[in-house]
């Protein structure tokens, strides 16, 4: 299978002009994907959006907003819907796609609206009107994943595994609390991997997150995953229908190629952050040992990131319900802190976009983070902004990409 308009710079990248490369990646990351003319090729059957650029504009992530009302808006958030193991709802899969190609029903909208719960803090809630199908399978449950920031990737690309697996304390040997662990990843017929994109550590490399999202979000096939009908299942008939042809020999969409070209673009979004001074109360309150200020490289240098790369257990509050690879529904990856998400309009934190700034999003810290919850609960009121302007420094820490690139 080949998607339409990657065809046109095929040339360019495979000529290996590492300029012209990274103009086609970024090419890519903006085009609206359409089907192809015959039905296996392309965009679907069923999907959530037909560019990258649709969930990670500017390379920020969702845009979320919050109305008068309860009434929850925004651009690249997803639904999940899994048993407790992971494993997705038998008629609709893991993920929730809410648009199809002509000729396919979607699977359903979910509708989101602002829950307040103590303190003042928001949960979201999420219920489904499903478009095609039956209703929810029993035992299925509910979880909100909001399209992360690409604005670290590079810097987190560049980390070492050495320096992931020092930082792991799975057991909590030191007793500080925090037991840190390294999500591996199993792979058959190869050694595991470690994991370190995405919310819970999912992908190991930018390319793996690439191939990810291609296929789930806008069914879009790579050699990782040559499956044309998407994340449609047996029961979707029409879905299967309109996918054609099943066989594993038809072409990808994305050749191995245009998939490094455009991690390749992914990994330019970076610059060099500022770090602004640290507050000494980010390390009195505990903050730097999951948000490790810098990491060691695989060149022997160093990168600030302000993160670790390990799973944590963030208490009850975050719990995700499905569980994802080896990562247990309360775990989540220690997100880093530098970029540039913090200048971009529209932008909410935490995995589900919940917290509509960095002191809602100190407070949902629970689990291993409950000692650091309470240290910054502690603080006085200048304090506590003087902490939440250099986080919210560390995330306005590059420039944002200019419009088009």
């Amino acid at each position: 299978m080949r998607a339409i308009v990657i065809a046109v710079f095929a040339a360019a990248v495979l000529a290996g002009d590492a300029n012209a490369q990274e103009m086609t990646g970024a090419q890519m990351f903006r085009q609206n994907w359409t089907s192809a003319e015959t039905a296996s090729d392309g965009l679907g059957p069923i999907f959530n959006e037909a560019s990258c650029h649709a969930c990670h504009w500017f390379g920020g992530g969702a845009r979320i907003r919050v109305r008068p009302d309860g009434e929850v808006a925004g651009a690249g958030v997803l639904l999940r819907h899994t048993f407790v193991d992971g494993t997705g709802d038998p008629h609709y899969g893991v993920q929730l796609q809410n648009k199809a190609v002509d000729g396919v029903a979607a699977e359903g909208v979910a509708d989101l609206s602002a829950l307040q719960v103590a303190g003042g803090l928001t949960r979201f809630l999420a219920s489904v009107r499903f478009a095609s199908g039956p209703g929810r399978t029993a035992g299925i449950t509910m979880s909100l994943r909001a399209a992360p920031a690409l604005d670290s990737t590079a810097l987190v690309a560049r980390v070492s595994n050495a320096a992931i697996i020092k930082g792991a304390d799975s057991q909590d040997k030191n007793k500080n609390g925090i037991s840190g662990r390294v999500h591996l990843l199993q792979v058959p017929g190869e050694r595991p991997k470690i994991g370190r994109f995405n919310w819970k550590a999912t992908a190991p490399r930018v390319e793996d997150q690439v191939a990810n999202a291609l296929w789930f979000d806008m069914g879009l096939t790579s050699t990782a995953h040559r499956a044309p009908q998407g994340e449609c299942t047996s029961r979707q008939e029409d879905c299967l229908n309109a996918a054609g042809s099943q066989s594993p020999d038809l072409a990808p969409d994305f050749t191995d190629n245009e998939i490094a070209a455009l991690a390749d673009h992914v990994r330019s979004l970076v610059a060099p952050p500022t770090v602004p001074d640290q507050p000494q109360s980010f390390a009195d309150a505990g903050c730097n040992s999951c948000h490790t200020p810098y990491m060691e490289t695989e060149d022997g240098g160093s990168v600030a990131l302000y993160s670790n790369l390990l799973l944590h257990d963030m208490g009850e509050g975050l719990t995700s319900y499905g569980g994802e690879g080896s990562a247990r529904p309360t775990e989540w990856r220690t997100t880093p802190l530098v970029g540039f998400r913090g200048q971009l309009p529209d932008h909410r934190y935490l995995h589900d976009g919940r917290a509509a700034n960095i002191d809602e999003a100190i407070r949902w810290h629970g689990g291993e983070a409950q000692r650091s919850r309470d240290a910054y609960m502690a603080l006085s009121a200048s304090e506590k902004l003087k902490l939440t302007s250099f986080v919210l420094a560390l995330m306005s820490s590059m420039p944002v990409p200019p419009q088009g690139e």
